[in-house]
């Protein structure tokens, strides 16, 4: 008798252990399939509606104290599962009333519905309640991180990827900001990667001692070897998020435009892409109203300036900057609260170094020194409408501008561009600032790539968002490519955006989406595609 009661005190204790471990197995958590092996640690993110989404992963050390103005230094691996759910900071920038006005947008909407893009003059819509808000403008020193967006469900899927590089006129912005929301493109079948690089005096200061620390005796562009370093960084790991280190497209608008320019023409980006899109970037080295790029001479004498304007002119001047807030070198930046002088004076930008940079972009395109790959190539028809708004600028003061931009050509360019009221210079300003920096400049960058590869398509995007007087204006492509929400935009015009610059990703050519056929583009044909409600083919 006792032994069949002991019998069944035991098997009581083995149905509740039973029942506790079958309970555990029930409630213990699935495993989070976000959880990806990075060359640096293990991150987690976010599962999105069948799109895994990852926020601020670092890509490169943080560039504060002895590492500031210097090349990218690489990340330290962690221990622990690192959390990349939340944007990081943006690089540091001036705050301006109009979050975009580097971009020249007269009259910006800064609602939530509408922050920081290059360019936002309309209204929106208004929000639902339910619309997530979106953090107010974080900055720090410590911004080197990048975004990713992957529809692939294993590391298998092979997909191809397009990293991309913000506007700002290389003072401010940054690809934290949510606004550039890779998910309307990743939905098309595209791994997407949105990196920050440094921008302004951080980003960009050349200057005779801190070329004395280089190897290469150089200084400045420090901004494109971060996005150089984010393109190792994909090199290095994206094929752990199902992605192909082989198709990668680098695209950007306005400075990422040029900084993608700059990547076609160095030779420290050959390998790190296989494609590119440039989007209304700055080309010549002296264009009209805009200089894409200045001399190595002529950045190191500004930051000589720039330092002394600093009360540093010592030997020990970088020394001594490197002790300063990125508060104080933004604030002594100069600057101009008009959109026109903002974009005609920008002076923290890449400069000729002979390492980075060989030489000016127009001479790289002119003498084929640009890596020949398939090429998406394109500007909008109203790019100088916000870029050269209010430059206040008389008659009287016309006349010594063209002086000083085209010398003994000026009157010829009055002539072609006259004005007999402050009004009409401003009309001319846009209309030069259209044709000459963006329209000619396209027209020899894709007649160079087209010349020596033959998957060269060139665009001019003219679809005009409703509820705004500025036409195309300069990025307005980037409400639709990036689904920017409760801007009321034609959704046949937004979906054929979005298929073109996917469809080029995947394959190298634009082409299947459309009841068109979209050409390549050389010189002898002159053909390019105009984007608007209903695509056409038509002559340069």
């Amino acid at each position: 008798m006792q032994k069949l009661e002991r019998k069944g005190y035991i098997l009581v204790i083995c149905l509740v252990i039973a029942g506790f471990l079958f309970f555990a197995g029930c409630t213990q958590k699935a495993p989070d399939t976000t959880v990806i092996k990075t060359d640096a640690g293990y991150i987690s993110g976010i599962n999105q509606d069948g799109i895994r989404v990852y926020h601020g992963i670092p890509f490169a050390a943080p560039p504060v104290g002895d590492l500031r103005w210097r090349p990218p230094a690489p990340v330290q691996p962690w221990g622990d599962i690192k959390e990349a759910k939340e944007y990081s900071a943006t690089c540091p920038q001036t705050v301006k009333a109009s979050p975009a006005s580097s971009q020249g947008a007269p009259a910006l909407n800064t609602s939530d519905d509408c922050p920081y893009l290059d360019a936002c003059p309309m209204t929106v819509k208004a929000s639902p309640a339910s619309s997530p808000k979106v953090p107010a403008l974080n900055m720090s020193e410590d911004c080197l991180y990048l975004n990713v967006w992957t529809p692939a469900k294993n590391a298998s899927e092979k997909l191809p990827v397009m990293v991309f590089f913000y506007g700002g006129g290389f003072t401010s912005v940054a690809g934290s900001m949510p606004v550039y929301n890779g998910t309307t493109l990743a939905e098309k079948g595209v791994i997407v990667v949105t990196p920050n690089y440094r921008i302004g005096a951080l980003g960009f200061l050349a200057h005779p001692q801190l070329d004395s620390e280089s190897p290469y005796n150089v200084s400045g562009n420090y901004g494109i070897l971060d996005q150089q370093a984010a393109l190792k960084w994909v090199q290095n790991n994206i094929a752990s998020f199902g992605g192909d280190p082989s198709r990668v497209t680098i695209f950007g608008q306005s400075a990422g435009a040029e900084s993608t320019y700059v990547h076609l023409v160095s030779p420290l980006s050959r390998g790190l892409y296989k494609q590119a899109i440039v989007e209304s970037g700055p080309f010549w080295a002296q264009g009209t109203i805009i200089n894409a790029t200045h001399s190595k001479t002529y950045a190191e004498s500004f930051g000589t300036q720039y330092a002394k304007s600093l009360g540093y002119s010592g030997p020990d001047a970088i020394t001594q900057m490197r002790k300063l807030s990125p508060e104080t070198l933004i604030n002594a930046t100069p600057s101009s609260p008009s959109s026109f002088w903002t974009t005609h004076t920008v002076m923290f930008e890449p400069n000729v170094d002979g390492w980075v940079l060989p030489d000016t972009l127009d001479n790289s395109f002119l003498n084929h020194m640009e890596n020949p790959v398939p090429l998406m190539i394109g500007n909008n028809a109203g790019d100088g409408t916000t870029l050269s708004a209010n430059a206040n600028m008389s008659v009287p003061e016309y006349l010594p501008f063209l002086k000083s931009r085209f010398d003994n050509n000026a009157d010829t360019v009055f002539k072609k561009y006259p004005a007999n009221s402050t009004s009409g210079v401003q009309t001319r300003l846009e209309q030069m600032t259209t044709q000459d920096d963006f329209i000619d400049s396209v027209k020899f960058a894709a007649g160079s790539m087209g010349d020596i590869s033959p998957d060269t398509y060139m665009y001019r995007y003219s679809y005009i968002i409703p509820g705004q007087p500025y036409g195309a204006f300069h990025g307005s492509e980037l409400f639709l490519l990036f689904g920017v929400p409760h801007i009321d935009v034609d959704p046949s015009v937004a979906a054929n955006v979005v298929d073109l610059w996917t469809r080029f990703t995947k394959t190298g050519n634009p082409n299947g989406g459309m009841d068109v056929t979209w050409p390549n583009y050389t010189r002898e044909n002159g053909r390019y595609l105009d984007i608007n409600i209903t695509p056409s083919v038509r002559r340069a």
